[in-house]
């Protein structure tokens, strides 16, 4: 039995020393790293993947102190739970990261025999794609953040549907349009939201379309009672899941009506000024036509004098009416950009309107209309720009020639309403339809087709009557009872305080005859301008020469010695201002009377001629009253 006994036992033992030789086998071969310390911190066991990790070999550890051979953990994150759990007898995890190795580590300690046992795992990389993950999230849900927050502060409405077309989200625009709150909208379409009208019926189906053919749709909706008169345009979009099926349908929809407005507004303006385009070579073609006609009569006349007389009249009536609708362009343009200065002065407003009535006379006589003028007896005194009234009056009378039949009557007066003079012109002509009335001052709008007009003109006479008038301070107004019923025009100007004597504005006559004479060089590279100016010179009495660019013009000048030269600007080899500049710099010419001639007249081209040592700046075509009073006032050189 005792023998038995002891054999009993030394089979025991050896079971158990086997069974502790496979544990640490098996400790040993854990992909954890295990160590274990008796109390006094020695080393019992290191396995294979804690050498691993520390580099050292686990017989080398082996009896040997734990904070000896590490002294870095002294202070570290590990130290107080491996005391802890060696004091206390309690078992820990807890998750450190490691200074020294700059890594993540899992750690579990165990009480065993009065020291500890400890399992510690790497888990940097599972840290770190723990963190990514958390930083993802936290970045989508940052992102979600923002974009609601910038979809619910759009000015556009949008919205998130699911696949029965049921709100999932809609922008804070949206739920204002339809006067309610999200939790009224969530989890219903908008037909059971009571929408049932057309365009929310469409709208459905288009969401169930999206939907099905997986592909966005753009679509707008029309005017109609359904949107309050508004136009709307929207576009779904499929948003698909991580398999690729579609979740849901995204929907922007934007208010349209205004920028529908304006293109539309756009395209009637271009048409407008298509239409102009159209007109003014037109009403340029119409004076040529008869011009050119003139020209033939003139050369095949010969000795007839009466039908010469004739052709000159066209001519010149016909180069009258081009010249005006040309001044008529630049004035339009000078207005649009602020360049028109008022020249004003203090003068009875009679004058002008007397000024006016002598212009537009030929109109109104060629249409054999009727003409009353009232007038006050006392002065309308304004402080204005006279010419500029004249060219108002005159047009606003030319404009109701126009459009009243022949035998009809045009009426002009003119009264003083307390601190404002009112002038009031008005006719028994076609009227104004009241669509066409409120746009009547607006440039190129003239009613009815070009085909169908027979009135002529180019539809910014009284876009320039509105413009001159406002620079005044004035008002101009335009009534009409309608088609056929005549037109009036009431024209509101302040009044000026000052009191001075009536002074009536100078009447234009015809041309008067000069007996002064000059020498004069005419220098212009267009050769029949050259050549017919110096003629009408020559005829007037002047001697003349003529030349056909800048260089020749100082040839002829040195040989010829002109008192007065007038000189093309834009010319080939040297320009009109590098011309004038040579010659005031000759001792002879330092005093000839130089103008310059040109088809540019803004207020910088006239500055511009002055700098160049010109005298004065005349527009083509000159007229020729304008230049016998030029050559009148000016002193003649006696003839050498």
């Amino acid at each position: 039995m005792q023998h038995g006994s002891s054999a009993a036992r030394g089979t025991l033992s050896l079971g158990i020393a086997v069974h502790a030789f496979d544990a640490l086998t098996t400790l040993d071969k854990l992909g954890d790293a295990f160590f274990a310390v008796d109390e006094a911190w020695r080393f019992t066991f290191v396995n294979a993947e804690a050498a691993r990790q520390w580099d050292r070999s686990a017989t080398s550890l082996i009896g040997r102190n734990m904070w000896e051979e590490f002294p870095a953990l002294i202070g570290s994150p590990f130290e107080r739970p491996y005391r802890t759990t060696a004091r206390t007898g309690i078992a820990s995890t807890f998750k450190s990261f490691s200074s020294a190795t700059s890594r993540w580590y899992d750690v579990r300690m165990l009480p065993h025999d009065g020291g500890i046992a400890a399992f510690f795992r790497d888990i940097t990389d599972l840290q770190v794609s723990e963190s990514e993950v958390a930083r993802v999230s936290t970045e989508a849900d940052r992102e979600r953040r923002m974009y609601r927050t910038v979809l619910s502060n759009s000015a556009d409405m949008h919205y998130v549907l699911d696949v029965e077309g049921r709100f999932e989200f809609a922008n804070e625009p949206l739920l204002q349009l339809w006067q309610l709150a999200m939790d009224q909208v969530q989890g219903r379409s908008v037909l059971e939201l009571g929408r049932s009208d057309a365009v929310s019926v469409l709208f459905q189906e288009q969401v169930r379309q999206v939907v099905e053919t997986r592909l966005p749709l753009r679509h707008e909706t029309p005017d109609q009672a359904a949107t309050g008169g508004r136009t709307y345009e929207y576009i779904l979009m499929p948003v698909f899941d991580a398999a690729g099926n579609v979740e849901a349908v995204a929907g922007s929809s934007r208010d349209m009506t205004e920028r529908r407005a304006n293109e539309q507004a756009v395209r009637m303006e271009a048409r407008r000024k298509d239409e102009f385009i159209a007109t003014l070579a037109h009403e340029l073609r119409n004076p040529l036509a008869p011009i050119r006609n003139a020209l033939e009569v003139a050369r095949l006349a010969k000795g007839n004098d009466v039908a010469v007389e004739y052709a000159h009249g066209v001519m010149d009536r016909q180069m009258t009416h081009m010249v005006r609708l040309i001044d008529d362009l630049l004035d339009l343009s000078r207005l649009n950009l602020g360049r028109i200065e008022l020249r004003k002065h203090t003068f009875d407003l009679s004058s002008a309107l007397e000024t006016a009535i002598e212009t537009s006379r030929p109109h109104i006589k060629g249409a054999e209309l009727a003409l009353t003028i009232t007038l006050p007896d006392e002065q309308l005194c304004v402080d204005a720009d006279s010419d500029r009234l004249v060219q108002v009056f005159s047009n606003l009378l030319t404009n109701s020639a126009k459009f009243t039949p022949r035998h009809g009557h045009v009426m002009l007066s003119a009264i003083a309403d307390g601190a404002w003079a009112v002038v009031t012109v008005k006719d028994t002509g076609v009227g104004i339809h009241a669509d066409i009335l409120e746009h009547v001052f607006d440039s190129f709008r003239q009613e009815g087709d070009a085909l169908h007009r027979t009135e002529g003109g180019l539809g910014i006479g009284l876009t320039l009557v509105k413009g001159l008038v406002d620079l005044h301070g004035g008002s101009v107004e335009a009534r009409s009872e309608g088609k056929g019923l005549g037109s009036e025009f009431i024209v509101r100007l302040p009044m000026s305080t000052a009191s001075r004597p009536s002074e009536k504005l100078k009447m234009r006559h015809t041309m008067p005859s000069t007996t002064n004479w000059h020498r004069i060089l005419v220098v212009d590279d267009n050769e029949d301008s050259a050549t017919t100016l110096s003629m009408m010179l020559n005829f007037m009495g002047h001697d003349t020469r003529t030349a056909n660019d800048g260089l020749r013009g100082l040839d002829v000048a040195e040989t010829f010695r002109p008192d007065v030269c007038l000189m093309d600007i834009g010319m080939p080899n040297l320009n009109g201002f590098e011309m004038a500049q040579r010659l005031r710099s000759e001792p002879w010419a330092k005093d000839i009377l130089l103008i310059a001639l040109s088809g540019w007249g803004q207020d910088q081209d006239k500055e511009r001629s002055s700098e160049a040592g010109f005298d004065l700046h005349l527009v083509k075509p000159i007229d020729p009253t304008t230049l016998t009073a030029v050559l009148e006032a000016r002193r003649p050189t006696p003839p050498e």
